[in-house]
């Protein structure tokens, strides 16, 4: 009977590889936001030449026909404008919310119900947080799909777990 008690409640690898993956993501995010704000915002100039040679790097899509792929880099480069005139506000929230999905991630590999809700939050958070600085007509909505799409994927794929995890 210690024998079976003991499986049931060993951590399910699939669980495992998800967390990992999920912990990998978040961690990376949460380093690259901390140094960025010891670094502060990039100075309107360099951000306007960066914006500039990206530009003209891109002209030949439009050239070439492609012009929804040309719009959708407008929209990006008008979006890093106004995250950049944000910085501070936006990079916090960035913070705020990986550090709720990794606490969420941590609670679920411990069998833990509330990592799981904690983990939905946090991506609901992760879609709509850009619309604090950058106004909807500047998202680019290939971009929301997108997160959408994994934020849904991750939810679906930790949910197929909750049966292990407990209250």
């Amino acid at each position: 009977m210690g024998d079976n008690n003991q499986e049931e409640k060993k951590r399910p690898v699939f669980l495992t590889v998800l967390s990992i993956l999920s912990l990998i993501a978040i961690v990376f995010g949460l380093l690259g936001n901390i140094s960025e704000l010891f670094s502060g915002p990039i100075p309107r100039e360099e951000m306007e030449e960066m914006i500039a040679e990206s530009k003209k790097a891109l002209e030949p899509l439009s050239t070439n026909g492609m012009n929804d792929i040309s719009d959708t880099f407008d929209k990006v480069f008008s979006m890093q404008i106004y995250i950049n005139a944000n910085f501070y506000t936006q990079t916090l929230l960035t913070v705020a919310y990986l550090v709720v999905g990794l606490f969420g991630v941590i609670f679920m590999m411990k069998g833990k119900k509330n990592g799981f809700h904690l983990y939905v939050v946090y991506n609901i958070i992760s879609i709509v947080a850009i619309y604090v600085s950058v106004p909807a007509t500047e998202v680019p909505n290939i971009m929301i799909i997108m997160n959408i799409l994994f934020s849904a994927l991750f939810i679906f794929l930790y949910s197929r777990n909750l049966n292990w995890m407990k209250l």
